[in-house]
């Protein structure tokens, strides 16, 4: 494999209605006075909409998924460790913006939960790399 193929996080309605609604506050915190109170959110804001706008997953030529949330996490797994992939709804923490998640497990006992787009064309992918990978149903 020679190209880098790149998914976007499936973005829930609840993720959306959030982020939407902490701007709308933070608009309105700035047009009261004292309006410099607002400026306190901003850290809020700019983590935020990070987050909606920089969540993806890449999986490129060195058999790597590149996993990026946000400005502060980003991590590339080893594709050739990878044992298992199990779809989930499980709510932990995790870089994912939908709750329709692919659980991925490690031979290193590590876990990881992400939301791909378009997540049967991503695990056809990962096969591709890696034809151990066990497929398990929910």
């Amino acid at each position: 494999m020679n190209a880098t193929f790149f998914f976007r996080s499936k973005r829930s309605v609840w993720y959306t209605l959030a982020t939407l609604f902490t701007i709308g506050i933070f608009i309105l915190l700035l047009l009261q006075k004292p309006w410099f109170i607002g400026l306190l959110m901003l850290p809020l804001i700019v983590f935020m909409v990070s987050i909606y706008f920089r969540t993806h997953y890449r999986i490129h030529p060195v058999n790597g998924l590149t996993v990026t949330c946000g400005l502060f996490y980003k991590k590339t797994f080893d594709l050739m460790s990878l044992q298992s992939i199990r779809p989930t709804s499980n709510p932990l923490s995790s870089p994912a913006l939908s709750l329709k998640r692919l659980e991925l497990r490690f031979r290193n006992r590590e876990t990881i939960m992400i939301s791909p787009v378009k997540q049967e064309e991503f695990i056809e992918l990962l096969k591709s790399i890696n034809p151990e990978i066990e497929l398990k149903k929910r």
